[in-house]
């Protein structure tokens, strides 16, 4: 994979939002107890479980290719952190990479989740060796599933409990 030759960006930005790949050090301060750096609930157990098996993923890769296995923050132009997006890896061998999201509850339903996710998927294509995008969705979790469709994601299937939806450049 070919993943140190491509640039990685310091921001991606969109009308409302920016997005910032967070290091090792931001990742820790996060799963710290009392971290004020976002709205708790962006924090739930299973980003917490995300966050952990991040950490010990980049830890044991060059740092060229961390912000591949990083959150990224979505923050607002007027510089809250409300969110986070990232993928879970470099691409595949198919070219595809899975991405990940959460947004803090008092920021849901205006439209930033969607915007995030189709400024990360405009900075995705850029990428030389990356073809589409995958999310893996359950079907209880109807926001997730209103946003990967509205951003052009079609479900493809389904693996365990899981709704995939797929995104192709």
């Amino acid at each position: 994979m070919q993943g140190s030759e491509f640039s990685m960006p310091d921001v991606v930005e969109s009308r409302r939002l920016a997005l910032y790949p967070m290091g090792e050090e931001a990742l820790w301060e996060l799963l710290e107890e009392g971290q004020d750096f976002f709205p708790e609930s962006v924090l739930s157990p299973v980003i917490r479980r995300a966050l952990r098996s991040k950490l010990s993923k980049m830890k044991k890769l060059p740092k060229e290719i961390h912000p591949w296995y990083t959150y990224w923050r979505i923050v607002k132009k007027s510089g809250e952190n409300i969110g986070i997006i990232g993928s879970k890896g470099l691409p595949g061998e198919d070219g595809m990479v899975e991405l990940g999201y959460a947004m803090a509850r008092e920021f849901r339903r205006k439209g930033y989740m969607s915007e995030a996710l189709l400024a990360f998927l405009d900075w995705l294509y850029e990428c030389p060796f990356c073809t589409g995008a995958r999310l893996r969705i359950l079907p209880s979790n109807f926001p997730s599933l209103k946003t990967a469709r509205s951003c052009g994601f079609i479900q493809a299937g389904q693996e365990d409990i899981y709704l995939i939806y797929l995104y192709h450049f």
